[in-house]
This record gives C-alpha cells, structure tokens and sequence, in this order.
C-alpha cells in the first residue's frame, strides 16, 4: 500500500519518540537498581522536611521564651529561655547533614545558614566582655542607633567572619554571656536587661536586640522549612527527586563525608583540640558543644540510615542508603555500620564539657580518638561511595 505523507511523517515522529528517552528512564531500563535509588532520594526529602519542620517548631519556642525574657526580666524566665535554646539545639544538630551540597540552607544565592549557624563568634562583636563594658552592637549608640532586624544582618560578619551578630550563637551569648569559668557554662544575670538593673548599661537596648535576633532565626529556619515542603509547588522538596540518580547520590554522600571528616573531625573539634582554646569550641557560651558533635554525628547516622526519631511525631523511616549499599556490597555496608557504633562510643566517654576535655591531658586523647574515628568514618563512606563510582 502507497504511504501518504502525512502517514510517512507520522511513522517518523513515533520511530523518534519511541528512540529519545528521558534520562531518568534510561536509567530505569540499564539499571536494576535504579527504583532502589528513587526510594532513597524520597526518603532524603522526607528527612529534611521533618527534621526542618520540627527544628523550626522548637524555635518557635526559643522565640516566645526569648521574648518573655525581654518583656519581663527575671531568673526564671531567663533560665525558661535557657532550656528552649538547649531544647531547639537538640533538633537543629540533625539538620546539618543537609549541608555542604549547594541546597536551600547554604546555596550561594539566597541560603541562610549564615543567620542561623554561623561561628565561632567574636562575642565583644555583639555586647560587653570582661574589660570592655562598652562593646559591641548593643553599646554602640552612635554607628547602631537603631536596633532592627536590617541593622543585625547587614552586620553579621561584616568585617571577618568571625564577626557574627544573628542565628544560634548571638542568641546563645545573649543568654549565657561569657564563659569565664571551668566549672560553669557563662552567668549572664538576668538583670541585664532590666532596665536600672545595674549589672550592664543599655538593658532595653539589649532585650530588643535579642527579639530581633531570635525572630531572625525563626525566618531564616521558616525559609528552609518551606523551601523542603512536599505541599508547595516547585519546592526543592520536588526538585532534588528529579535530580538524575547519580546526582543525588552523590550529594547525599557528599554531604556526610564533609560533615563526618571535614567539617566535625576537622573544624569543629580538631581546632579546637589543637589550640586548646574554648573560643574555637562550638557552643563555647552554653557548654553545650559536647551535644553538638554527638547530634551532628547522629545526623551522619540517620541519614546513611533513613531514620528519624521526631519529637512532634514526624517520624521517618524509609529505603536507604544502608539498604541500597548493602544490596550491592555487604562488606562495605557493614564497615560503615560498624564505623557509626566505633564513633559514637567514642562520643559518649568523651570528658563534658568539652572545653575541658582539651585541656585536661588525661582526656585530649579521647578527644582525639572521636576525631580519628570521624576520619575514619569519612574513608569508609568513600569507600560505599565508590560502589555507585562515585569519588571525591
């Protein structure tokens, strides 16, 4: 039978559309475990989302604690602030292991990690120290004669980055003030921001000073919260399970070989080790560095894992990397396993607080063990790394 054009354009048009193929579903055809690789990514997404979602909630906590304090100065509702810190501390050390990978919380366009995390602090950046009564933002009438939330960000780390004036650590001094003992965390009293209190000038100055900033952090964690919700359209949420495989597999393992080595072995505990200074430790105003690195080891864990406990009954507990890399390579599964048990047993006998632990000479060494056993960690996630020929 003669063919007609149009029936010989038609033939053509399905001869093409049957040969081009979308990346993702050539990689659904070649590889046998490519709808494995799908389930993980979804559970990454899952993850970020809770762990955002209740980091944010407890935040929300900090923030009214945070404000009653201010209105209504007293040791009890300082203390009450105190505890919420802690308490949102606890959620936001798990977050971190969705760092390091150019997402919405550090991207180099609009990522706010700057306002949320930022450290070490030069706290006489923000208020008076010991010897310098009028320092800081606070103090500084005449180049901060206003007090606003354009004030703090334009300010943080301005000048060098260790010139932080927002996020965790600003509230944090705020509360504590200096650590100036080995015994204790700092003692800010209460009456610093009563006005007439008499332990520090400019009290009202300071109490909204640490609204705006505490409201700073709720936005900036509000911002990352919406940027993972499944429920808005065209969210990252949706975005990072389009990435083809490969991509984001290579992101996930990124991201916990740079929080588990560089980052947590090398910047947040070796630095410190080595100096043997509490002005490099992390939470060096709380004392409560100690409850950093076991959360941000944690969060390595519950990651390559796929579990999260949630406070507020956001639970996940989805296919994971564990699962994937098991399938394909049990012995490099179990290294990474086995590396996870090594780390945090290291953790937990650990010396608290930690600025005494890099001091004290018969405890730097378990310092040091928690900081080889995190290099080691990020070796054997190279390794699971290199099932899925991925290298670093």
């Amino acid at each position: 039978m003669k063919k007609t054009a149009i029936g010989i354009f038609v033939l053509a048009s399905m001869a093409f559309t049957a040969c081009k193929k979308d990346k993702k579903d050539d990689e659904t055809s070649t590889d046998q475990y490519a709808q494995q690789k799908i389930d993980v990514k979804k559970t990454y997404a899952d993850m970020a989302f809770a762990v955002y979602k209740d980091s944010y909630t407890s935040t929300l906590a900090l923030q009214t604690a945070c404000h009653t304090l201010a209105d209504n100065p007293s040791q009890i509702n300082l203390d009450a602030a105190k505890d919420a810190w802690l308490d949102a501390r606890e959620i936001y050390g798990l977050t971190e292991i969705f760092r390091f990978v150019d997402g919405p919380i550090d991207n180099t366009n609009d990522g706010p990690e700057g306002l949320i995390n930022a450290w070490p602090m030069d706290e006489n950046y923000v208020d008076y120290v010991v010897g310098e009564a009028n320092a800081g933002i606070i103090n500084d009438i005449a180049n901060y004669p206003t007090i606003d939330a354009t004030t703090i960000v334009q300010a943080n780390e301005f000048g060098g980055e260790t010139k932080i004036s927002s996020g965790y650590h600003a509230v944090e001094f705020l509360l504590w003030g200096q650590d100036l003992s080995t015994l204790s965390a700092g003692t800010r009293p209460y009456t610093d921001y009563v006005v007439g209190g008499a332990t520090a000038d400019n009290e009202g100055r300071r109490a909204t000073y640490l609204k705006v900033v505490v409201d700073l952090l709720v936005s900036a964690l509000d911002q990352v919260k919406d940027a993972w919700d499944p429920a808005i359209a065209g969210s990252y949420y949706h975005t990072f399970q389009a990435l083809d495989n490969q991509t984001a597999l290579r992101k996930m393992f990124n991201s916990m070989r740079v929080l588990a080595g560089d980052e947590l072995a090398g910047e947040r505990i070796y630095v410190a080790y080595a100096n043997g200074n509490q002005e490099d430790e992390h939470s060096c105003f709380s004392d409560n560095t100690h409850r950093d690195i076991y959360l941000n080891a944690l969060a390595v864990e519950n990651l390559y894992k796929g579990t999260y406990t949630s406070p507020f009954g956001n639970n996940v507990n989805g296919y994971a990397l564990e699962d994937l890399v098991g399938a394909i390579d049990a012995t490099k599964n179990a290294a990474v396993i086995n590396r996870f048990s090594a780390t945090m047993g290291f953790i937990a006998v650990m010396y608290n607080p930690f600025d005494q632990a890099i001091v004290l000479q018969a405890e730097r060494p378990k310092v040091l063990d928690v900081v080889t056993s995190l290099q080691d960690e990020q070796v054997d996630l190279d390794a699971a790394a290199a099932v899925f020929s991925i290298t670093f």
